[in-house]
This record gives C-alpha cells, sequence and structure tokens, in this order.
C-alpha cells in the first residue's frame, strides 16, 4: 500500500497501511469515511461536503481534497477525458446529484452561449438563463428525459438527460447532451427539398416511360391505370391484368416491366391460346433429350428458363389447360421448373404478369380454373377499362395513332371536328386495337388529305352502331345548346330526361363499374341500373359490380 497524502489547504493528512500516521487539524471521522471510499475502488466521490480526487502520480495515489465551492472541471477530469468531450460536436454537460455543473465542453458553451459551470441548474433557471432544467428533471425521475429548452440567446435545442448511478444504486451524476436544432432543420428541409427533386425526376421518367409504351390516360379511370401500374413496378410481385380484349393489357405489362428493376433483362409474352396444348408445356418448360419422339439432341430449355432475370408475360391465361397450371403453380410456389424428362429442377428468377380477357373468378366456380392458382396470380389486380368507359382517351389516341400514320407511310392526314366526335361518341367494341385499326384504313384509303364524317362512317362495321353514334352526337349538341342558349324546344319533361340521360352517359364513361358511377351521381345502385334501362344506353357490367 503507498503512502496516501490528504490535503485540503495547508492541513495535511498521511496515511500508510489503511493506519494515519499524520493528522491535522480535520476531523477523524472525515478522515475514516475517505479511506472507506478509497478502499471501495471510486476514484471521486463526496465526503460531508468535500470532494475528494483520486490523483495518480510517481508518488503514489494522492487523494485530493476541495469544497464543494471550490471545484473545478480541472479537478473532476482528466486532461484526457476533457480532450474527448471537447471534440463532440454536440454539447456536453455533467452535474452531481444536487444539480450542480461539474462540466460543459466547450461546444455546449458555444451552443448556449453561457458558461454555466460551477453553478446550480435550478438557479440558472429561476435567473431566466434558460426555459428548463433537464438536470433537474433526471435528478427528480432518475430516468431518461429529453426536452425541448429554450436558452437566453433565444435558441431552441433538443436535450437528452441521463441519469448515472454509483455502486450502491445511488444518483451520482447527470449527463446531458444537447443538439442545435437549428442544423436538425436544416437538415429536414434539405430532405424536403430532395424528396421534391425525386419526386419530380419519378414523374418525368414515368412521362417517359408512358410515352415509350404508347399509353394515353387522359381519362381518370386510365390515370389509375397507370398511376398502379407505376407502383407496382417497383415490387417483383405477381399481376394480374384483366380487361375486354384489345384495352392495352399487353402496353401496361410493358410499362411495368421498362419500369421495374429488371427493365435492362427481356420481357418475353408467352400467348397461352396461340400454342397448341400438345407443345405448350415443352415450350414453357423445356424438355430433356431422348423425353420424346422428335425431340432435339441435347435437349432444350424452356421459355421460363430463357427469360430467367427478367418478365414473363403470360397473356390469355384463361386459356391455359388445367394439367399446365398445376405446373405454373409451381413455377410461383417455388421458383423453380422442371423439364419433360428430368427429375432435376432448375431454380429461375422470373417476375410473372398475367392477363385474360375472362372472367377468371367465374371459371373457378366452374372448375375451368384451378383456385389455388387464381389466388396466387392474382396477388396484385389491375382492371384496364374499356374504351367506352374513357371517352375523354378516345380523341387524344385518334390524334396519336395519325401521327404514327403519318409518319410511317409518309402521308399528311388531317381529320374534321365532326369527324373526331363521331370516333367520340362509337362505342369500339374492339377497344383501342380496334381504334387503331379503322383510323390506319381511313388514313390508308383516303382519296383527299382532311378525314370527314362520311368518310368514318364508310369504315365502321355496325350501320346501327354508327346511327347511335351519331344520334348521340346529335342529343350531346342538342343538351349544350339548351345549356348555353335555353329555347323551348319540346315540353320540360322531355328536356329533363334529355339532359339527365347525357349526364349518366358522361357519369358512366368516366367511372369503371355502376357501383362507382351511381356514388358519383348520389343515387341508389338499383335505381341507376332502372335509368340506364329507361334510356337504352349500355353498360357492361365489370368484374367489381360482380
Amino acid at each position: 500500500m503507498p503512502i496516501v497524502g490528504f490535503h485540503k489547504g495547508e492541513h495535511f493528512f498521511v496515511v500508510k497501511n489503511d493506519e494515519i500516521i499524520l493528522k491535522s487539524k480535520i476531523q477523524s471521522d472525515l478522515i475514516e469515511n475517505i479511506i472507506n471510499h478509497y478502499k471501495n475502488g471510486k476514484e471521486l466521490f463526496e465526503v460531508d461536503g468535500y470532494f475528494v480526487q483520486v490523483l495518480e502520480s510517481a508518488q503514489g495515489n494522492l487523494f485530493n481534497v476541495r469544497s464543494l465551492n471550490q471545484f473545478s472541471d480541472s479537478d473532476f477530469m482528466n486532461p484526457l477525458s476533457t480532450k474527448v468531450f471537447n471534440s463532440i460536436s454536440d454539447g456536453i454537460t455533467i452535474c452531481d446529484h444536487h444539480g450542480k455543473i461539474l462540466f460543459q465542453n466547450k461546444n455546449d458553451i458555444e451552443i448556449v452561449g453561457i458558461n454555466l459551470m460551477g453553478r446550480y441548474a435550478k438557479d440558472a433557471m429561476a435567473e431566466g438563463l434558460m426555459s428548463d432544467s433537464i438536470s433537474m428533471k433526471v435528478i427528480e425521475s432518475k430516468e431518461k428525459v429529453t426536452i425541448l429548452q429554450t436558452f437566453i440567446n433565444g435558441k431552441c435545442f433538443l436535450v437528452t438527460g441521463k441519469p448515472i448511478f454509483d455502486d450502491t444504486g445511488e444518483l451520482q451524476y447527470v449527463v446531458a447532451i444537447t443538439r442545435d436544432m437549428t442544423e436538425l432543420k436544416l437538415l429536414e428541409q434539405e430532405v424536403q427539398k430532395l424528396e421534391i427533386q425525386n419526386e419530380n425526376f419519378k414523374n418525368k421518367l414515368q412521362a417517359i416511360h408512358k410515352k415509350e409504351s404508347n399509353i394515353i390516360s387522359m381519362s381518370h379511370a386510365m390515370e389509375q391505370v397507370v398511376d398502379r401500374a407505376m407502383r407496382v413496378a417497383e415490387v417483383d410481385s405477381t399481376v394480374l391484368i384483366s380487361g375486354e380484349s384489345g384495352v392495352g393489357k399487353e402496353e401496361i405489362t410493358k410499362l411495368i416491366h421498362t419500369s421495374s428493376r429488371r427493365s435492362d433483362k427481356q420481357l418475353l409474352t408467352i400467348n397461352c391460346s396461340a400454342i397448341p396444348e400438345t407443345l405448350l408445356e415443352s415450350e414453357l418448360f423445356g424438355y430433356e433429350a431422348g423425353a420424346f419422339t422428335g425431340a432435339i439432341k441435347g435437349g432444350k430449355a424452356g421459355l421460363f428458363e430463357i427469360a430467367s432475370g427478367g418478365t414473363v408475360f403470360l397473356d390469355e391465361i384463361g386459356e391455359m389447360p388445367l394439367l399446365l397450371q398445376v405446373k405454373l403453380l409451381r413455377v410461383l410456389q417455388e421458383c423453380e421448373v422442371q423439364r419433360i424428362g428430368s427429375g432435376k429442377p432448375i431454380p429461375i428468377d422470373v417476375r410473372i404478369i398475367a392477363a385474360t380477357n375472362r372472367n377468371l373468378a367465374q371459371m373457378v366456380r366452374q372448375g375451368s380454373f384451378r383456385e389455388d392458382l387464381y389466388y396466387r396470380l392474382n396477388i396484385i389486380p389491375i382492371e384496364v377499362p374499356p374504351l367506352r368507359h374513357r371517352r375523354e382517351d378516345i380523341i387524344p389516341l385518334v390524334n396519336h395513332f395519325l401521327a404514327l400514320i403519318n409518319k410511317k407511310y409518309g402521308i399528311h392526314r388531317t381529320i374534321k371536328k365532326d369527324a373526331l366526335k363521331i370516333f367520340k361518341a362509337y362505342n369500339w367494341p374492339g377497344n383501342v386495337r380496334q381504334l387503331k385499326n379503322i383510323v390506319e384504313r381511313i388514313c390508308l384509303l383516303a382519296v383527299q388529305p382532311e378525314i370527314t364524317v362520311n368518310m368514318v362512317k364508310q369504315e365502321l362495321d355496325s350501320n346501327s352502331d354508327i346511327a347511335h353514334a351519331i344520334e348521340n352526337l346529335h342529343e350531346e349538341k342538342f343538351v349544350t345548346k339548351q345549356i348555353m342558349h335555353p329555347k323551348f324546344e319540346g315540353t320540360l319533361k322531355e328536356q329533363v330526361a334529355l339532359f339527365e340521360k347525357q349526364l349518366i352517359k358522361q357519369a358512366l364513361s368516366e367511372h369503371p363499374s355502376i357501383r362507382e358511377t351511381a356514388k358519383s351521381l348520389g343515387c341508389d345502385q338499383s335505381t341507376l341500373v332502372r335509368k340506364i334501362q329507361k334510356y337504352h344506353l349500355t353498360r357492361n357490367i365489370s368484374y367489381e359490380d360482380r
């Protein structure tokens, strides 16, 4: 045991082998308490109003005794600790269990603009130097506390205080970390700017993808489809696209693929109704050498293997035979295929997008489509509305196809406004595909640059449909004229009925289902159905209405 010296002012005490060999005027009970604390291995402790600090020296351990009002940060912190705390960008303060601030690093003094060392936190708060005291809150609760604290310089800070306990579980110190909220707010503003930039880039990227995929989405119904497709593109979930023939299901698939992380890989399209049933299995899953008569020597990889890493588009999935539906389910669940004539599974990494113009839910009830496969495909459903339910897209589509045809064939065709209205009023049972073919046919067969109403009437398929379209056009003109310049043409009941008919027809074109149309008009679904029948309006029941 080295010789240990105690000093306070001019009074010294010397202890050797735990025995006091020299003492001065300080009371003996104080010396006994100091020795007991030292034996417990404490480097800094308080005894009877004095701080005692263990100092390392060449002569041995020295006990430096100071009264509370004489204590300074140089006594509490060794030089290395002081340097470490001063190097931290956040403000750091340490106080005792009475709330006296023993240490405050340089950054804390700069942040709050006040040197508080040697002062009591409650006194500083009473003097208005700070709005609240984190130290007193921790001392009261003996738990970690975080508050917003305002100092005399007017700045607001995020302050976190944490208690430190001694070996007996008594609160010994409170350490507080102060962070200037100004910097955090600047960072928050920077993050908001980046989020806005990211959203702008995302919108521009969506616009580019839409342009590349030839999707026209001026109507609200089609905008919802495109927005859903863009969000789905960010993940690898299976997508089931439904809708009538010719609505553009393949274009939606291209949009999803080109907007996904697989865009640099291939998009492989498989039409399940175009490949004979006897060949479909070998085309999809491949085969080994000698698997059947006529098999290629060495075997052949299936389309799923070839497309690994990319996207497989299964068009007309409702036409897939039940036997192959089982194998497709394995591809979806296990992410592997098994060639014909082989017992070894081959792992693959493909995203599957399926499309159909049939009601798969009804096919499941009829037993012609597997229920487990239906639910595995229908993770993210997208229903593309028919063209007659998004009439706002018709004229933009006509102009788009017209520009493509003019460029492709080196011609210059324009369409009169009345002819465009015929296009818009027509029901288009073949949807976008039919519209594109009709525009191309009229452009190529026209003997004059401007396409007229008569030229459109000559090329449309059904005279009854044309007559209906022209009737709709006349009704639309009449209603518009009556709204702008009211005249007494017919009875009030007749004019109200005509206006109601046009209003319902417009609402039907803007919403994908009767349910949503009725909601937008503020009436019951049954009431709307009766009025549709009354005015002989055509409206197919969507999957949502079933």
